[in-house]
């Protein structure tokens, strides 16, 4: 054994099994907000690469969604649900780049790199200085992820309860809270 423990504290297991989940999603659409909300106001390279790490916690969200609408449907409709779930992330996955294209041509951002000159910094300050806001999109899309997470905190809890710290039974949370101790 290498000494490192698989049970990392903000793997979605982890969470699922500690916090819950819709706590997990509600942690996600907080990433998300973040994550979306730093693009939009990021000027620099370190910045970006900031958003990504917010962004890689916040992919946890399809995950949890499945597990907490899994529990409010019967055994035998499991597959409908997860068709339906999956179907809606696949119009997702094709929309979504149509609908923000049109968001990037309404705040008139600029994403051909090739038409500035990086080297004319007053050619690249006005062009830059002509968009609306450049990180429009990605701004408005942070004000969606917050009316998910809106509507997140209005459902109710899931069925079955997370595991309690307490009890010997929890074996999944303490063998990960061990190298926080």
């Amino acid at each position: 054994s290498s000494g490192i423990n698989a049970e990392w504290p903000l793997r979605p297991g982890f969470l699922n099994n500690c916090l819950g989940h819709k706590s997990t999603i509600i942690i996600a659409l907080i990433f998300q907000i973040l994550q979306l909300a730093w693009f939009g106001l990021g000027m620099s390279k370190w910045m970006m690469w900031l958003a990504g790490i917010l962004a890689s916690v916040s992919s946890m969200s399809y995950p949890a969604i499945s597990a907490y609408a899994s529990q409010s449907a019967e055994s035998e409709q499991q597959g409908l649900l997860q068709g339906i779930l999956t179907g809606i992330r696949g119009l997702s996955t094709g929309f979504g780049p149509a609908i923000f294209g049109l968001l990037f041509y309404f705040f008139h951002v600029e994403l051909d790199e090739t038409s500035l000159d990086l080297n004319d910094q007053s050619d690249a300050s006005s062009k830059y200085n002509s968009m609306m806001l450049p990180g429009g999109p990605f701004l408005f899309g942070a004000l969606l992820a917050f009316v998910a997470l809106l509507i997140t905190l209005s459902l109710p809890e899931s069925q079955t309860k997370p595991l309690d710290l307490k009890k010997e039974k929890s074996t999944d949370c303490d063998s990960a809270l061990i190298p926080l101790l």
